[in-house]
């Protein structure tokens, strides 16, 4: 990745809000339940490369969304900012960040930048039903297995860890990846105007 800045944000304690258990009955709260024991909360620290020079270039993702139709390609997306946000409806700190994802979102809308989720070990049901809650409007891929997470392990993340947002810029490479729950709107906007003004 070569040189690169490295700015650690202070993280907030986690909010003990309990997560959405879907519509599956038995089944879905059971799998809700192995799922919070197996995740990990990222550190809250924050990369970010301001050099455009040191960025690395941010995989292309494709895949279903969980709605179960709708088709996904970040490279539609080419010329556009790109947030990606890995989210599980059973995790207490991706239910706390929800309204402040929204919010950002909100934000941009009719400028040149695309929110994506890419929800993690979850059935759609549960997924839709966590997106209809929080008014989520943008899309997000359907990632039960984790192979559209795998694809950042290089990046310091795994499928284990979220939340975790990236921040890519117009030209497709990395800007910012921050490792665990995001806890105002504003930060997140100030990043995305940032990589804009580059």
């Amino acid at each position: 990745m070569g040189a690169r800045r490295r700015t650690l944000l202070a993280a907030l304690p986690l909010l003990a809000v309990a997560a959405c258990s879907g519509e599956d009955g038995d089944t879905a709260n059971r799998v809700n339940e192995i799922n919070r024991e197996r995740f990990v909360s990222g550190d809250g620290s924050n990369y970010r490369w301001d050099d455009p020079a040191e960025r690395f270039g941010a995989p292309r993702l494709t895949g279903t969304a969980v709605d179960g139709q709708t088709e996904i390609d970040t490279d539609e997306w080419a010329d556009s900012v790109l947030v990606v946000n890995f989210w599980g409806s059973w995790c207490p700190p991706c239910v706390a960040e929800a309204p402040y994802l929204v919010e950002a979102a909100a934000e941009f809308v009719g400028q040149d930048v695309q929110f994506l989720g890419v929800n993690i070990r979850d059935t759609d049901d549960a997924a839709t039903a966590y997106e209809r809650r929080y008014g989520i409007e943008y899309p997000s891929l359907s990632d039960a297995p984790g192979k559209v997470a795998d694809q950042f392990v290089d990046y310091g993340l795994s499928p284990n860890d979220i939340p975790a947002t990236i921040v890519i810029d117009a030209e497709q490479r990395v800007f910012s990846i921050w490792r665990g729950e995001i806890d105002d709107a504003e930060t997140l906007i100030a990043d995305i105007n940032k990589v804009m003004e580059a």
